[in-house]
Order: structure tokens, then C-alpha cells, then sequence
């Protein structure tokens, strides 16, 4: 088979930039990847800098061909995903004349930037899909369960297809394909709406005073190292301040609650999250019965493990393929896409 060029790929995010570069090797092609937090709200003219920036630590020469992936079209910094898709397009542009874009498209196929651009539905959001294309190749008949920071991805995968349901946000949560919960930036009023306290169960404080990170950060399923997303209280993302945060949840604070205490509450948000996985899991099994293993990936890969486990699936994980890689599944998926449709042309 000939060997195309080595390919950058992109999962470019509303708060995360995610690049991985794949090129040929001695046994096979190599896919390396990396991750900066950039959140697209704060300062969106930034945005060229960071995919510089990102590129830069992960190839070498320029001239590269790049397979394009992305949700950053649904931040707030654009008033409809028309505008955000266009943007975002913009900057790769500009960040990168003269080289290739391939714009991938929930259909499947790799688009030109002049025709994602009157296709913003078709294109924005499409990261899920291109994981789950990747993987479908891999293991013909799974559900693939992708968490992130912020969401997670439950695709069903029926010999060698992807059969969502959903192909837009809206439906993939009206399907139950998407889930709004993720390792780090979701509300801990968002997770559960009473935890453990002093042998009772106490209403969460919707105040934005934790998110679900420093439950997992408390009970050391993530390190401070995994805390990529700002704190809710500008602190570090230390346990000792996880704890701090925690402790407001039922408006208390770390004089008046003991350790054991943040525990509990720690460890009702972790398990309500698992639940509410496998709830979804559930939906997804009832209409593809076939489906007994789940291929687990991302940052919250240790929730999606529970949560199959927890619905009865075999787990296999996305890492085993992908290696580091798979906590930037859909940037390693869109390039390694890109890979084989150049390869099957060349």
C-alpha cells in the first residue's frame, strides 16, 4: 500500500484544542497527539495562535495535510453553528496557507472547506462520528462509549456501521447518543441533586460552588494534572482545594466537614454520573441487542469502564489501538481516516 504524507488531525473545541499527528513508521503508522485548553469564549481572535501553537508541538516540517474535526461551533462565541463552523475554517486557513484541508462530515466523507462551509450541520459536531468510523473498522459490533471533559459520546455500532440515531446534537440527546456529562467541567448540581450528610441526604446548592472534576480529582480517579478546565473558585486544582469546593456543595465548609464527610459526597456525585451513563447505555442496548462489548475512551475512560460493567458489557479499551492517543480519540480518528482514504487512492 503506498504511503500518503503524515496527516494532522484535529478535534478543535470549545474549550479544548486537540492535534495528533500520524505518519508512517517502520511496523505501521505512528499517531502521537496532544491537548492545549484554550476555551474559544474568552478570546476567539486567539484562536489562529493556538492551532499554531498546537501544531508546533506535535510535527516537524510544515506542508502537512490536515483532517479536520470539530465542536467548537456550538460556543458562545457564536450566535448560530453556521457562523462558528465558518470561523473556525477562517482560522485554519489562515493559520495554514497553503496546506490541505479535509473537513470531515457525519456522512462519512472528507469535504472541502468550501463545502463544509454551506454544510455547517453536516460537519459541526462530527468528532463522534469519526471515532466511532475509526472504530467500527476495528470491532465491527460494539458501542463505543468516548468521555471527555465535558460530554459523552454512546455510539452503537452494528456490523462494520455506525447506526445512530442521531446526527445533529439535538437528536443524538434526544436519542440518549449523547450525554452531557463529562470527567471535569460539569456542574455537580448537574450530576445529582442530594448527596450524603450526617446520616441524611442534603439538597446540592446550584451555585456553581464544585464541578464533577473535584469529585474525581478528591477521590483520586483523575490527577491535578488531568485538571485542564479553570476551578470554580480560581483555586488551584489541588485535592486539598477539590475538598474546599466540595464541602459548599451543602453550603458547609472544611471546618465544619471532616474528610469523611467529603467522601460521601464525592462519591455520590461519582456514582450518580456512572448511573446516569448506564441509564443511556440502557436505551441503546434495548434497540441493538446484539451489541455485548463497549470500547471505552477519553479522559473519563475509568466512568465509561464502570458504567458498561455496570450494564453488563465487556469492556475493551480504545487504548489498546490508539495508545496515549485515545485521550484525543477523535483528532487520532480523523487523521487515521484521512490515512486510509489516501492511501486507498494513491
Amino acid at each position: 500500500m503506498p504511503t500518503p504524507p503524515s496527516i494532522l488531525g484535529w478535534d478543535i473545541g470549545g474549550v479544548n484544542t486537540k492535534v495528533a499527528r500520524l505518519e508512517a513508521g517502520r511496523d505501521g503508522p505512528v499517531v502521537r497527539s496532544t491537548c492545549l485548553p484554550y476555551e474559544i469564549k474568552h478570546d476567539p481572535a486567539a484562536l489562529v495562535l493556538r492551532l499554531v501553537q498546537a501544531a508546533k508541538k506535535i510535527r516537524g516540517e510544515a506542508g502537512h495535510s490536515h483532517a479536520i474535526t470539530m465542536t467548537a461551533e456550538l460556543s458562545q462565541a457564536f450566535r448560530t453553528k453556521h457562523e462558528g463552523v465558518g470561523f473556525i475554517l477562517d482560522a485554519m486557513q489562515a493559520a495554514f496557507p497553503g496546506d490541505q484541508l479535509h473537513v470531515y462530515s457525519v456522512d462519512g466523507r472528507f469535504v472541502t472547506p468550501g463545502e463544509a462551509r454551506a454544510l455547517p450541520l453536516a460537519v459541526g459536531a462530527a468528532n463522534w462520528a469519526a471515532t466511532a468510523s475509526l472504530v467500527a473498522r476495528w470491532f465491527p459490533t460494539c458501542v463505543l462509549v468516548d468521555i471527555g471533559s465535558t460530554t459523552s459520546d454512546l455510539v452503537p455500532i452494528v456490523n462494520g456501521r455506525v447506526v445512530a440515531e442521531g446526527l445533529t446534537d439535538p437528536a443524538r440527546l434526544l436519542s440518549g447518543e449523547l450525554v452531557y456529562t463529562g470527567a471535569l467541567r460539569t456542574p455537580v448540581e448537574a450530576v445529582a441533586h442530594q448527596v450524603p450528610l450526617w446520616g441524611g441526604n442534603a439538597g446540592v446548592a446550584a451555585d456553581g460552588f464544585a464541578i464533577v472534576g473535584d469529585a474525581h480529582l478528591w477521590l483520586g480517579r483523575i490527577q491535578a494534572g488531568d485538571y485542564t478546565c479553570p476551578t470554580p473558585d480560581g483555586r488551584p486544582p489541588t485535592r486539598d482545594s477539590a475538598g474546599d469546593r466540595l464541602a459548599r456543595v451543602v453550603c458547609g465548609d472544611r471546618d465544619m466537614l471532616d474528610d469523611s464527610v467529603v467522601d460521601g459526597i464525592a462519591a455520590a456525585l461519582a456514582r450518580a454520573q456512572v448511573q446516569t451513563v448506564a441509564r443511556s447505555l440502557e436505551r441503546i442496548l434495548q434497540r441493538w441487542p446484539l451489541i455485548s462489548a463497549a470500547v471505552v475512551t477519553g479522559l473519563g475512560d475509568f466512568i465509561a469502564v464502570e458504567a458498561a460493567t455496570a450494564v453488563g458489557l465487556e469492556v475493551i479499551p480504545l487504548a489498546d489501538r490508539l495508545g496515549q492517543a485515545a485521550r484525543t480519540a477523535p483528532a487520532a480518528a480523523v487523521a487515521w481516516l484521512l490515512w486510509y482514504d489516501m492511501a486507498s487512492v494513491a
